[in-house]
């Protein structure tokens, strides 16, 4: 390893890579030009460790800093909006006649039986249940600022992000996007206003949608569950909320050949997922989860799972201890790329400082 990887892996212990000015590009579909990301010698840099450590990585050359295999749920009754009823449920249209037009519409027998063919290859697919088991995170969170506040953390540094940078993201992207989010916080940075001014490696087909979607609910301080009840579900599920499905895009396509639910129709198309739960003898999240994953045909992977992976990239691109890493993930650093700063006093630092951004916001 030469001086300058050196000099770059403690930079960025505590910031991301240089952005560049971008570049002009000819898009050959739509016939013209347009301005897309450049990646400047630091990032080069690393992207090239980066790369190294998702080679290791995917081979499973590397200790899990969380055991999967021990995952395990939050407990919803310790968050007050989660432990409620199923919220979304009630998003419906104002009409009787137009509720039951669009209950025949998603309660048709073929989409109800692709629904139901995803789940039990998904059954056949190892580790697709769980996936939104979160308690090992819960209680790094707990652990950095007690039971109280450490919840309320998980859920505006974890549960939250990840359900606003959501849309059209895998889980290593939302992940990337939420954490990148909760860094800027910190240091009291605006969201850049274009895709390419974002940094290495911050991306995604739906980046500029999802930053818009994430200053909405910056803005609101809260999810509605009304007029955005399939981030609602994704974060309350986060939170143990097991009676509600998270109808996303791959659950739409592979049922009714759609992105989203039809407007104000969200709780007639999660009545057909609570249906079939039933019929499973499973819980609303439980039957999405897998069923998603028999629908995809992708490998069962926890999100938890997803957590290990950014922590150890993050502990090969910087040179941190794994736990240090996890340290500075609760306290608002960047999972990709570490802490602020070596040393203690910055450590306390960052925790007063994403303690007093969510304080200022009312989280407290």
């Amino acid at each position: 390893m030469s001086i300058l990887d050196d000099i770059i892996r403690a930079a960025m212990r505590g910031r991301y890579p240089e952005v560049m000015p971008p570049v002009l590009k000819f898009d050959k579909k739509k016939g013209k030009e347009y301005l897309a990301k450049e990646l400047g010698p630091e990032a080069k840099q690393v992207k090239k460790a980066r790369d190294a450590a998702v080679k290791r990585v995917n081979a499973g050359d590397y200790d899990p800093y969380f055991d999967v295999s021990e995952r395990f749920p939050v407990d919803r009754q310790n968050y007050p909006i989660a432990s409620q009823p199923n919220q979304t449920l009630q998003v419906l249209p104002a009409k009787q006649e137009t509720i039951e037009k669009y209950r025949q519409i998603y309660n048709n027998p073929e989409s109800k039986k692709r629904l139901q063919e995803a789940y039990l290859k998904g059954l056949d697919i190892p580790e697709t249940q769980g996936w939104y088991f979160m308690g090992q995170l819960e209680k790094e969170f707990i652990d950095e600022y007690g039971p109280e506040q450490g919840r309320k953390m998980f859920t505006a540094m974890f549960a939250d992000p990840m359900a606003a940078w959501t849309g059209g993201a895998d889980p290593t992207a939302n992940l990337l996007m939420a954490t990148y989010d909760n860094f800027r916080k910190v240091q009291g940075a605006n969201l850049p206003e274009k895709a390419f001014d974002f940094p290495y490696p911050i991306g995604g087909r739906f980046l500029g949608t999802n930053a818009a979607q994430a200053k909405k609910v910056e803005a609101a301080g809260e999810i509605n569950p009304r007029t955005n009840p399939k981030r609602f579900n994704f974060s309350t599920n986060f939170q143990g909320a097991a009676d509600r499905a998270t109808m996303d895009e791959q659950m739409m396509t592979m049922g009714y050949g759609m992105n989203v639910p039809t407007p104000n129709t969200y709780g007639a198309v999660e009545e057909v997922a609570m249906e079939l739960a039933d019929k499973n003898r499973t819980t609303p999240m439980g039957f999405q989860e897998v069923a998603w994953h028999g629908g995809s045909g992708k490998i069962g992977k926890p999100m938890i799972q997803f957590v290990n992976e950014a922590i150890e990239r993050t502990s090969s691109v910087t040179g941190m201890k794994p736990q240090d890493v996890v340290k500075g993930m609760v306290r608002g650093s960047i999972p990709i790329f570490g802490v602020g700063a070596a040393g203690m006093v910055q450590q306390n630092q960052n925790q007063s400082d994403i303690l007093n951004y969510f304080q200022d916001k009312g989280i407290q």
